[in-house]
Order: structure tokens, then sequence, then C-alpha cells
């Protein structure tokens, strides 16, 4: 797609910027042949697809600046050639993670995903099942924006964070005295830490993050990741005094039905909510503990579930890779691959529950 600016198309001598506006629906291929053709650093051009609006060519005669927009925008870049003048301010730069909100379009968001980042359908699959589901680094809002138009509608949640600004969280574990001893000054009084050596810290800056991460010297057991990836399961553990106006309460809270609150109250502690963004959660268990009940908060990111299968038609669970008969217990897997499974063994007609 071009764009043409207003450019003083009399004046034999007027000079155009060639712009990437965004990746439009190019495929990451389109870089290295640009490159070529234009003679220019792979770098640069990757750098100016992914991280646009940037300008890819300065100060080139008009006509040909026009001429060149047409033929990249064949290309599936959004580009535009612009009055000669200073390059576009530098947009902020997004990390992207993506979580699977619709299990029956999987295969259809990896065909999608698979072209949009250059890879196989069952690797771009692999990616976006594994947590946090990190898909794109170090891109722009119009890079997000493309990605966002290339999946099917409603099947995918991203969620863009400005890798600068935003804080992390650090996971470690099996720990040694002396890397303990490391972490100990940044450990609060109430940090998840356990007996073999695991620690938890959050709300670091992504400097902060990184120097540890590093002083640790031990990158297999140590991750780091942006909190805006983090997700929480929220647990009931206590209903308020006053049943009825308990049942109003879940109901506008969790979206529970009025008829589940007795079960509810008889289970507990039960989850309520999934998949609860990291900064939703205090606003969350608030308006939970203000109308009475106890809650808390469990990260489920990197949780594991078994799924339990109970029966199934015949043959159907070969074609999953399971022979065993039912019942049995799957071994644990991360949960957007539990989910995933589920959804797939239950449409084929498999009774299965996920613990």
């Amino acid at each position: 797609m071009t764009d043409e600016r207003p450019v003083a198309a009399t004046d034999a001598d007027a000079r155009s910027d060639l712009l990437i506006l965004g990746v439009g629906r190019a495929s990451p291929r389109v870089a290295g042949a640009l490159a070529e053709a234009l003679e220019l650093p792979i770098e640069l051009v990757v750098d100016a697809i992914y991280r646009a609006p940037a300008r890819l060519l300065a100060n080139l005669p008009h006509d040909d600046a026009q001429r060149l927009a047409g033929i990249v925008a064949g290309l599936g870049l959004e580009v535009a050639a612009a009055p000669a003048g200073e390059a576009p301010p530098r947009a902020a730069v997004l990390d992207i993670a993506a979580d699977l909100v619709e299990p029956a379009a999987a295969d259809a968001v990896a065909d999608a995903l698979g072209r949009f980042l250059g890879m196989p359908p069952e690797q771009a699959l692999e990616t976006l099942l594994t947590p946090p589901g990190i898909v794109l680094g170090n891109v722009t809002a119009a890079t997000v924006q493309a990605l966002d138009r290339a999946l099917p509608a409603g099947a995918v949640e991203l969620t863009a964070s400005e890798a600068a600004t935003a804080r992390y969280a650090l996971f470690a574990g099996g720990l040694s005295a002396a890397q303990r001893a490391v972490l100990r000054p940044h450990i609060a009084a109430d940090a998840a830490t356990g007996a073999d050596g695991s620690v938890t810290l959050f709300d670091l800056e992504r400097g902060a993050a990184d120097a540890l991460w590093r002083r640790l010297k031990a990158p297999e057991g140590v991750r780091i990741v942006n909190q805006a990836f983090l997700r929480f399961t929220l647990w009931l553990t206590a209903m308020p005094a006053d049943a009825t106006a308990g049942v109003a309460a879940l109901e506008m809270l969790a979206g529970v039905p009025a008829e589940d609150y007795p079960l509810l109250a008889e289970i507990l502690p039960v989850p309520v909510a999934e998949r609860v963004p990291m900064a939703d959660v205090p606003e969350r268990l608030a308006a939970f503990a203000q109308a009475g009940f106890g809650a808390r908060a469990e990260l489920s990111t990197f949780g594991a579930m078994a799924l339990h299968i109970y029966s199934a038609p015949p043959g159907v669970l070969a074609g999953f890779g399971f022979d065993a008969a039912p019942p049995f217990a799957t071994p644990p897997m991360a949960e957007p691959r539990a989910r995933l499974l589920r959804a797939r063994l239950e449409a084929a007609g498999v009774e299965v529950v996920a613990a």
C-alpha cells in the first residue's frame, strides 16, 4: 500500500524520502529480497520494516521515489514517498505475547502466525503454546497492528509491552547459598522463596533484572519475564457472612451464576477467574475483599495441568497418540497446551477433565 504525500511536483529538483510505514502483509522473506535489490544491509531493512515508521532511502529524485514506492508496495509493505527531510521519530519498541483464546481456530492461527513469522505452522503453534507465548520482540506498534490483522479475528489475545519501561519478574530455581546471597538484598519479607533454593522477585526494572541474571551466572536456572505477560488464577478462600449479598456480588465480580453459589461454598478454595493479567490482580482482589470474600491470586503462567480421560469413542485416542485405555491421566503439561488438547479431545467426543 502506498501513501502519496504532497510534494512540489512542478519543481524538477524535488527530492523525496522512501518511508516504510508498516510490514503490512509482507512475509519476512521480503526483507532479504529488498536488501539485495537495493544493496542495503539486511539489518537496516529489517529495522525499517519491523520498527516502522522509518526511512529506508533518503533524498531520491521524486519520480524515482514514487516508482520505487509502487514496487515496494507490491511486495506487501506499507510505504510512502514523502518530501525529503528529517527521518520520522522512532516509535517505542515493544515485545508481544500471544494467548490462544479460541482453541477451535488453532490450525488457522498457526498458519497465519507461521506466514507472518516466516516459519512452519507447527513451529508457530509451538511458540504460541510455550509460556508466556512471546511471538515477537523489539517491534513497533505498526507491526503489532499488522500481526493483529493477519490473525483470525477473536482467536488470539495479543499483549504488547514497551520493553524499556516494563517491569520484570525474575524466577530462579535450584540456587546455591552463594547465589541466594546475591539476591538477598532484593528479597522482600513477603517474597516467594522455596526450600529448594528457588526465589521469585517481582517489580524489577529491566537493567536491575539483567544485572542480577549476570551475577547469578546460572542462565539455565534463571528466567526473566515481562510482568505484562504474566497471568494469574484468582481463588476464593472464604464466602461472606451475608449469602444473599454474596450471590449477587460473585455474579458481578466473576460471572458465577447464582445457582452455583452453594456448590462453590462447599468446595473452597475454588478458582473463579483465570488468566488475569498481573496489573489487574490488586484491583480484582480488593473488589472481592470489599464484598466480604476471602481471595488469593496464584501465578498460572508456568503452571502445569494434567488431563483425566474417562471415556472415548473407539479408535479416537490412538489418533492423539494415546495407547492406554480409559480411564487414565496424561502427564502434566503447560496450561496452554493442555487447554488446546482438552478442546480437541472434547470435539472428538472424549470425556475429559482438567486437573
